[in-house]
């Protein structure tokens, strides 16, 4: 079984390149995703919050959330399986530029681009339910009105960092995951159809 085949044209070769550089950007895309502070808290709350863990303190003091908890335990398997998917384009691409066998390479990253659409909606979902919550639960007031008036106890405010909206985007995690499977599909169509054409 041969890398870049005779029986595969450009538009075969161009599948194969686009289905490793998908698979291996969605990969990082969600590594980076669930290890990067999102946010950071200032305030009588300080610290930093990241999907996949989260170091916050009260006035010195280290404070657990149990959704953020919840949270980092859930970010296990989708961690593995963007390192997955990482490692499945790196293969793919090595196999291309080296024209080794290409093909088991292949294979997983169309796995991988299964795995993507589930893990997309699956980290969305943990996010939406369990994330959004818990950070948003961060910013406080403490201060409180009074007879005498308003006794300032401070509180604390909850910032995104500057990529923080990159790495949410929705429709990025779901069109780079869509394209990682898509592309793989048509690779693997356009790798089987010169071999049946010769067959027949």
């Amino acid at each position: 079984m041969g890398a870049t085949r005779p029986g595969l044209d450009r538009r075969g070769r161009l599948a194969l390149y686009v289905s490793g550089f998908s698979t291996l950007a969605y990969g990082l895309l969600l590594i980076l995703t669930l290890i990067l502070p999102l946010y950071y808290v200032t305030g009588v709350l300080e610290g930093l919050v990241a999907f996949s863990y989260y170091r916050v303190t009260y006035y010195g003091t280290l404070i657990a959330v149990d959704e953020l908890d919840r949270s980092s335990y859930m970010a296990i398997p989708l961690i593995i399986s963007a390192v997955y998917m990482a490692v499945s384009g790196v293969n793919l691409l090595t196999a291309l530029m080296e024209k080794e066998e290409y093909y088991t390479p292949l294979r997983l990253c169309f796995t991988g681009g299964l795995v993507a659409v589930v893990s997309s909606s699956v980290f969305m979902g943990v996010y939406t339910y369990y994330f959004v919550k818990a950070v948003s639960s961060l910013e406080v007031n403490l201060n409180q009105a009074t007879s005498a008036g308003i006794l300032i106890l401070g509180g604390s405010k909850l910032n995104p960092l500057p990529y923080t909206w990159l790495l949410l985007n929705p429709m990025l995690q779901l069109a780079t995951g869509l394209i990682a499977l898509l592309s793989s599909a048509v690779a693997l169509y356009l790798h089987h159809t010169p071999q049946q054409a010769e067959a027949a």
